[in-house]
């Protein structure tokens, strides 16, 4: 607030300086702000006493409540007022009828009128004059062009939230030995919204993959290039891409847009059947794991430069993994303020995973408590924790093949056996197909070792063969005439998914079938 004694001086000069300060002032108080009932405070406070006894600014409801109806919020009566106590409102009240001067300025910013100003002398005051009345209104239409900002601003992020929750997961696939929990927080009001995904993607043969990211900047923007890279993600995840391979793919497309946007990223996988975990880091805060012991430690950082840098190489890191540990992937949101270093929230993050409760979506709660971040924050949290456990041996058959034909036959034996001490009777008929086309290209094509694997999930079976070759099949439709040609076409026929997948020894074909093949058992 500005004061210096009354306005009206005999002065024209320092009368109109004073005026000139006050204009100043309260707009700088205004524009300081993005939050509609500071900026109506400010206007109020700014004014009384120098120029106003009292003041109050009234707004309508639709731009309080964006979509209510067009009418001044008398629900709320003043958005802003000087103040003043009962007592006091009483006296003026007394005093203006005796002789008090009102003048009522509309806020209207770009065409669209926002609510009104009040300005209120009392009777033994100077009234107001032409030129306290043009100032009156000066300041009123610079308020309402910084509460049309603050409206427009916040129209602007609300669109940004809404744009970025939608193009996260609402629902998690269920997926065999898998759980999952996960916390998405956008920054504060007053930071606009930044672009922090996360995702869970059911891979092959009862695999899973987890990915979390960032995209470096704020705004709209930044929430549309998310909503790119968590599809890129999605799209390259099926094609059982290694992690660093993906990831190097994934570089290669953020580099490859008109404006070249720079996010970290995190990419695992883990495998059920060997209890391992794999997983490439692009410039991302590491994950940290807790095994069932509770024993907890982030992993170690495997190189990698953001995504978008390019000519940097990616490098994926195994981990082996024990039966109910936990997986915990996060955004640098959640580890970094202005309080602190990163050493220190790495620290109180261990901790926090550490000392957590059993449940998952209690533990996401205790992590953001301890952390800080269940309140106000500047940057935005994503957060996804998965309680991971292997397939048990009971769900696994698996075999070698010697090159021998016979062994064909011999495994449709295994097959049918298997199905049926799963109490799986009609897949079996299926099932026996499959794997011998599976067999029979892979000892007409591959090199051993070849070795077929049969896993049973809670809702599919999943049928594989490994071998030691490195190219991959390629699908083809054969000619009436052709001889061969026809085994993955035949698979690919009665089969719910199939797919090929690249290993560092060979390759890996697989194919699926559900188990609601056999009436939900």
């Amino acid at each position: 607030m500005v004061s210096g004694g009354p306005l009206l001086q005999p002065d024209e000069q320092a009368a109109a300086q004073a005026r000139l300060a006050l204009v100043l002032a309260a707009t700088a108080r205004m524009s300081d702000s993005l939050d509609l009932r500071t900026v109506a405070q400010a206007l109020v406070e700014t004014l009384v006493p120098d120029f106003a006894d009292a003041a109050s600014v009234e707004l309508a409801v639709d731009v309080l409540e964006p979509g209510g109806a067009g009418r001044l919020a008398s629900s709320l009566q003043e958005v802003a007022s000087s103040g003043r106590t009962g007592e006091e409102e009483e006296e003026e009240e007394e005093e203006e009828e005796e002789g008090g001067d009102v003048h009522v300025a509309p806020l209207v910013a770009r065409g669209r009128v926002l609510g009104r100003a009040s300005f209120v002398r009392l009777a033994g005051r100077s009234p107001y004059g032409p030129a306290d009345l043009a100032l009156a209104d000066e300041l009123a239409a610079r308020a309402a062009l910084a509460l049309d900002n603050v409206r427009l601003y916040d129209e602007a992020r609300a669109t940004a939230v809404e744009l970025q929750r939608s193009l996260l997961p609402t629902t998690q696939p269920h997926i065999t030995g898998v759980e999952v929990a996960h916390r998405y927080l956008p920054g504060s009001r007053d930071t606009e919204v930044g672009g922090d995904w996360f995702d869970v993607l059911p891979l092959s043969c009862g695999r899973v993959a987890f990915v979390i990211g960032d995209v470096m900047g704020r705004g709209l923007r930044a929430a549309a290039a998310m909503g790119q890279l968590r599809t890129a993600v999605r799209t390259l995840a099926v094609l059982d891409l290694m992690p660093d391979e993906l990831l190097t793919q994934l570089d290669q497309l953020a580099m490859s847009t008109a404006q070249v946007q720079l996010a970290t990223c995190v990419y695992a996988v883990f495998d059920p059947v060997g209890r391992q975990l794999c997983f490439a880091t692009a410039g991302h805060p590491s994950p940290a794991l807790r095994d069932a012991g509770g024993t907890t430690r982030l992993l170690p950082a495997p190189s990698g430069a953001p995504l978008g840098v390019g000519g940097v190489p990616f490098e994926a890191l195994p981990v082996d993994v024990t039966d109910g540990s936990r997986l915990l992937l996060y955004t640098d949101g959640l580890v970094e303020s202005r309080h602190a270093d990163l050493d220190e929230g790495l620290a109180a993050l261990t901790a926090a995973f550490a000392g957590g409760p059993v449940d998952l979506d209690g533990l996401c709660e205790h992590i953001l408590l301890r952390l800080g971040r269940d309140q106000g924050h500047d940057d935005d949290v994503a957060l996804l924790v998965a309680e991971l456990r292997g397939l048990d041996r009971e769900r696994i058959v698996s075999w070698r093949l010697h090159g021998e034909q016979t062994e064909i036959a011999e495994s449709r034996v295994r097959v049918r056996s298997a199905l049926l001490h799963w109490g799986l009777p009609r897949l079996v008929d299926t099932a026996e197909l499959l794997i011998s086309e599976l067999a029979t290209n892979a000892l007409r094509y591959g090199r051993g070792p070849i070795e077929l694997q049969v896993l049973l999930l809670d809702d599919l079976v999943t049928f594989s063969v490994t071998d030691a070759d490195p190219p991959l099949p390629r699908f083809r439709r054969s000619s009436y005439d052709d001889e061969g040609g026809r085994g993955l076409q035949l698979v690919a026929t009665m089969a719910s998914r199939w797919g090929a997948r690249a290993t560092p020894a060979g390759k890996v074909v697989w194919c699926e079938l559900p188990r609601s093949r056999d009436g939900g058992h």
